[in-house]
């Protein structure tokens, strides 16, 4: 399978600091791209791994925790797909849930004697493209989406109260997307020493796009508009580029983060 990625990061119009992390690479050789250093990569060999994380607003050291958790897990993640233990698909899960909670500790451990980092909080949303297939590992309400002949569907679902209330029928869709406690999430890694992670997969197509991003992009643009920029959109980068200004152009009042990859050969 042969997939192209390109990602991008943007403070918004409102903070002050960018407390979003994202990373993307190969699991076969190493090669990764971050916001610090952004490069556009063609992965033909190996896993393609994508990874954003939110650092949770207003708490301490979001920043920080988003790194923490990014680098950690792909480095886990590097490290099983390397070992013998086996690449099925029980074993990716087993993969990912442990890269989640390994990242967990961390951060909560750089926490603990260190007041200024007391709480400090990520979401994470994982999404690994292996065996013509995307895995997707979540904690907190970062999304992840498979975009197919234009037509975006939300593969994750947020671990946020919102999403509680419309699965126990209290709230719609459309009330969600309006509601003032939308942005309140019910996991993030960091806070606890444990924490319970939710994984998901779908089958891959040539000319899929998989799309991983940051709330302060799902919450300004639709999964309409996000099929529709797919289809205008010749490659990755010119789809990362339509998704930042529309939610700029929305006002953009938290952090924006989109990673996106497409399926070239499966």
């Amino acid at each position: 399978m042969i997939v192209d990625i390109c990602g991008k990061s943007d403070v918004g119009l409102v903070r002050q600091l960018n407390e979003d992390s994202y990373l993307y690479g190969n699991l076969e050789t190493g090669e990764k791209s971050t916001q610090v250093s952004p490069v556009g990569l063609r992965i033909e060999r190996g896993p393609a791994v994508l990874i954003v994380a939110d650092g949770v607003g207003g708490a301490a050291s979001g920043e920080l925790a988003s790194s923490i958790a990014t680098d950690c897990i792909f480095a886990e993640l590097r490290k099983w797909w390397r070992s013998d233990t086996g690449r099925d698909a029980t074993t990716i899960a087993e993969a990912m849930r442990n890269a989640i909670d390994v990242a967990n500790e961390s951060i909560w451990g750089k926490a603990q004697g260190a007041p200024a980092h007391h709480g400090m909080g990520t979401t994470a949303t994982i999404a690994m493209l292996v065996h013509s297939q995307v895995h997707f590992g979540q904690i907190g309400d970062s999304r992840g989406y498979l975009i197919r002949n234009g037509k975006a569907s939300q593969l994750t679902k947020d671990q946020s109260l919102v999403q509680r209330l419309i699965d126990a029928g209290r709230m719609t869709r459309s009330q969600a997307e309006k509601s003032e406690h939308r942005n309140i999430i019910l996991q993030a890694l960091g806070p606890e020493q444990r924490v319970v992670s939710d994984l998901y997969e779908a089958e891959l197509e040539d000319g899929d796009i998989v799309l991983v991003c940051s709330d302060g992009l799902s919450n300004q643009v639709t999964e309409e508009e996000i099929g529709r920029y797919a289809s205008a959109s010749e490659k990755p980068s010119d789809l990362c580029s339509a998704l930042m200004a529309r939610a700029l152009e929305t006002g953009a009042p938290d952090n924006v983060t989109a990673l996106t990859a497409r399926v070239v050969s499966a």
